[in-house]
């Protein structure tokens, strides 16, 4: 379950091979988290990224490899 805190007000999105697979507003005061279930059967990889309002890229994690 990611956590992510000191982003005011930006967007969590999951994305795996297929695209975005899950989007998260946090809220105005930036923490926040999000939950979304998946298995190593459904999808071999999970990358996260946090992004401003403005859209520029906040915080962007390696792929997290399924097994």
């Amino acid at each position: 379950m990611p956590g992510v805190c000191g982003v005011p007000s930006g967007t969590i999105t999951l994305h795996t091979e297929g695209g975005i697979v899950h989007r998260h507003a946090l809220p105005a005061d930036g923490a926040g988290v999000t939950q979304w279930r998946t298995s190593a059967d459904e999808t071999p990889f999970v990358r996260v990224e946090v992004r401003h309002p403005s859209r520029h890229m906040a915080a962007l994690s390696n792929p997290i490899i399924l097994t």
